[in-house]
């Protein structure tokens, strides 16, 4: 079963509005509205997986199911929505997607760095097997080795 139901894009939208945004988005493929909709939220999830899954269980997580009593964690939900929103513009015109869908985008993708970087707990399942996260090339010196060919500094090379 799917982790989020259609009403659950009611914190972000207007049902009525993600109808249109789903036919819409629809016109642009060759799936239905459901399959679009699936496929977003498919991908918002890879997204959040993506940051999180190093720190916290994000399959536990996605494995719960909306309903009484929801169980689900009410700030992936969110994260979930606006990033599916945000994917369901981008299959419809990359350059018009509405400035609020955007920022809202923006700002779970901030706090999902946040969170990986351990400046935001979640109320999440922590992984058994945390590892410390480094940004790449956050702590790599490149130092260079010393010239071992003595040769070009002979004097009769000089010559």
């Amino acid at each position: 079963m799917a982790y989020l139901q259609k009403d659950d894009y009611s914190i972000a939208i207007s049902l009525e509005n993600l109808n249109e945004i789903l036919e819409q988005a629809a016109e642009q493929t060759s799936f239905t509205e459901d399959a679009v909709r699936l496929n977003s939220e498919l991908t918002a999830q890879a997204e959040i997986r993506a940051y999180l899954n190093y720190r916290y269980d994000m399959d536990a997580e996605f494995a719960l199911t909306p309903g009484p009593p929801d169980t689900r964690y009410k700030l992936t939900v969110k994260c979930v929505v606006n990033c599916s929103l945000y994917n369901l513009h981008m299959t419809i015109n990359p350059r018009d997607v509405p400035e609020k869908v955007e920022k809202a985008y923006e700002h779970c993708m901030e706090m999902l760095d946040a969170a990986r970087r351990g400046e935001l707990d979640l109320e999440l399942t922590p992984r058994d097997d945390i590892t410390e996260f480094v940004k790449y090339g956050s702590n790599i010196k490149f130092v260079s080795k010393p010239f071992l060919d003595q040769s070009v500094y002979n004097e009769e090379t000089l010559s």
